[in-house]
């Protein structure tokens, strides 16, 4: 028995869509399809969710729980940074789970053994690095703004003035993108100084993989498509386009993927 996510309620036509919408095509009037479906798989898509206490300062006696949800599937193939974000699902932990028996044309996806305090420890200290610097940062942008402000009714912004604030405003722009998506995989908002990881377990989440080949070069490539409705207006089925693009531009993911799917055969 799985601990799952179990899937919406959907037809065949909803796939062909979506699939219709993904695929690649030519012509100017009329788009012919360059991309065939080679196999469809519905692929259990194994995740930890993750339990960790943390505390605001080292002084703070309060406990905070707090939690996560991480593909534990890709794990160890991932190479970067930017990667291993594409990994953290802790929106997932909104669903109920369900109890499951896997039907014979059913894919269990496997998992991977992860040393959660040190990933989760890593992330930590590399939010707050990022926290510090746009601080700094911040400081100096604000510094070189008033000064322009100040002297601006005397004489226009000099260049050097007006390539430094540009450069500064998007140094800043972006440690505030890294620290957001950084709070995000950690799911908190919270300032933490330290944290321990207290357990974890693991659920699946349905998926359908989609092997496609291009009709003339022969390449291939995969569609992991999400088969709960999400949305915040139409509830639609949609594509994971981070696993999606994980199991494409990265060789050991799409190595994954392929001998995942080869189960079924």
């Amino acid at each position: 028995m799985l601990s799952v996510i179990p899937p919406s309620e959907f037809e065949e036509k909803h796939i062909e869509q979506l699939v219709g919408k993904i695929t690649k095509r030519e012509g100017f009037f009329r788009k012919n399809l360059l991309e065939e479906i080679t196999r469809k798989s519905m692929v259990w898509m194994p995740y930890y969710r993750v339990q960790f206490d943390y505390a605001h300062s080292e002084k703070d006696s309060i406990q905070r729980y707090g939690e996560t949800a991480l593909n534990g599937m890709f794990y160890r193939c991932v190479k970067s940074e930017k990667e291993l974000f594409m990994l953290f699902r802790p929106n997932y932990l909104k669903y109920k789970i369900f109890r499951h028996s896997p039907q014979p044309k059913e894919i269990v996806g496997s998992i991977v053994p992860i040393n959660f305090e040190e990933t989760l420890g890593n992330f930590l200290k590399r939010l707050n690095e990022v926290k510090d610097e746009l601080s700094a940062q911040r400081r100096e942008l604000n510094k070189i703004r008033a000064n322009m402000r100040k002297y601006s009714a005397i004489l226009p912004p000099m260049k050097d003035s007006r390539e430094k604030e540009k450069t500064l405003s998007e140094k800043v722009a972006k440690l505030e993108a890294t620290k957001n998506i950084l709070s995000l995989c950690l799911n908190t908002n919270d300032d933490i100084s330290s944290m321990k990881v207290t357990g974890h377990d693991v659920f699946y989440y349905p998926t359908l993989v989609i092997a496609l080949k291009h009709k003339e070069n022969g390449t291939d490539r995969y569609l992991i498509v999400k088969l709960v409705k999400d949305g915040l207006i139409r509830k639609q089925l949609s594509y994971d386009g981070a696993l999606t693009e994980l199991c494409n531009e990265n060789t050991m993911c799409k190595e994954v993927i392929a001998g995942t799917v080869m189960q079924e055969s």
